[in-house]
């Protein structure tokens, strides 16, 4: 006989109930800590029933679900999570009653009754730690961004001609960051002598020794005449070093996750067929599979599509059906921020590439009519097809 431990998960704490096939409660609601203490009084309870056939049954909440399922996992138990949408989806009614036991009951019954198809959301620990990787360094990435740009502001408070020597991403090199976390203010380069300075900028890079001599003297001769915005006491002037010192270590820590974050996606059987897309770089590809997980559990493409959000909403009025609308945009944001950057790297090097099936297809829907970011969304659904179709296959991407 089949039984099932529905868990109703909440923050720091769940409510659990043990039910059979046949609709006996064994175990009525009761909350439970999540610490080692209140997971062990759940489990002994469990463990006083004669039960050859029971599943640990919960959704996933954001990241509050993580310990109950890892300590039922650890524990030997068979552990199920599925997606919060699909017990939405089957239990929303006109009544609203909402409470912590009836959502216990609500799991439970939509275990045994089953009238939906659910996936397991639970990842192999090879995706589970690719995808803390992947969000990690998506949140670093978007940290970079802040700390660049006030970096640059107080560049142009305290030394702006810096950047005439500096130009463009070249500010950003940690020749640069070195030199200016050292000599934050254009005063500051204009007391110290020549060699102070080629000092500095030698000891970052393994160039030839003119060269650091001469830019040396180029930063000099721009220091002489410039007159910043704030004097060399200005608290703006500690920021600036300040600053560099945070981005040198956010450069260092991204750098280094990028590297964890291939070297994991490697172990996966799907990297090598992935990295094969013309367009998709190790980095992109370690990302991707952190987002997606094992791309094969989907049963099709339509699926796959839906997860990430990409397939479109059906609005339906009368006789009237548009089954063209927007994106439903209802999942994951971080593949379609991917798929995006995918779909526009093989739209800039198209030209390389002309016989690109996703260059063509952008082409074509450039030639309808339909605007650029349209026509971008549109290529990250078709390169979803193909991946899927790729690692189903075993086949990597080949272009005529």
């Amino acid at each position: 006989m089949k039984s099932v431990l529905s868990v109703d998960v909440a923050k720091s704490k769940s409510m659990f109930m043990l039910m059979n096939s046949d609709g006996e409660i064994l175990i009525d609601s009761i909350e439970v800590k999540h610490n080692f203490e209140g997971f062990e009084k759940i489990r002994k309870q469990v463990e006083t029933f004669d039960i050859n056939d029971l599943t640990v049954f919960m959704e996933s909440t954001g990241i509050y679900h993580l310990p109950v399922e890892r300590y039922f996992k650890d524990n030997g138990f068979n552990t199920l999570v599925i997606n919060s949408l699909t017990t939405k989806n089957n239990y929303d009614t006109i009544r609203k009653t909402k409470t912590d036991k009836k959502d216990c009951f609500r799991l439970a019954k939509l275990f045994f009754v089953n009238e939906v198809e659910y996936h397991d959301l639970s990842k192999k620990d090879l995706y589970a730690n690719l995808k803390a990787l992947t969000r990690q360094y998506f949140y670093l990435t978007q940290v970079n961004v802040s700390c660049k740009n006030r970096y640059k502001r107080l560049i142009n408070i305290c030394f702006p001609e810096f950047e005439e020597i500096f130009k463009s991403s070249r500010i950003y090199e940690e020749t640069a960051i070195n030199f200016i976390k050292a000599f934050p203010h254009a005063y500051i380069v204009k007391e110290k002598r020549i060699d102070a300075l080629y000092n500095n900028l030698y000891k970052t890079n393994s160039r030839h020794d003119y060269y650091y001599k001469r830019l040396a003297q180029q930063i000099k001769d721009i220091a002489m005449n410039s007159y910043p915005g704030v004097d060399k006491e200005h608290a703006d002037v500690k920021n600036l070093s300040d600053m560099a010192g945070i981005l040198q270590e956010n450069i260092k820590a991204l750098n280094e996750i990028k590297g964890k974050m291939i070297e994991t996606a490697r172990q996966s059987p799907y990297f090598k067929i992935i990295n094969s897309f013309y367009g998709i770089g190790e980095v992109l590809a370690a990302e991707l599979l952190g987002e997606l997980g094992d791309i094969t559990r989907f049963d099709n493409h339509k699926q796959l599509i839906a997860f990430c959000g990409l397939d479109p909403t059906i609005i339906q009025s009368g006789k009237s059906i548009n089954v063209h609308g927007a994106i439903s945009k209802r999942g994951d944001k971080y593949v379609r921020w991917i798929l995006f950057n995918i779909s526009q790297m093989v739209v800039k090097l198209g030209h390389q590439c002309p016989n690109h099936p996703v260059y063509n297809y952008y082409l074509k829907k450039k030639a309808e009519g339909k605007h650029y970011y349209e026509s971008l969304t549109a290529c990250s659904t078709k390169i979803l097809r193909m991946l899927y179709s790729m690692c189903k296959n075993n086949t990597t991407f080949l272009n005529d």
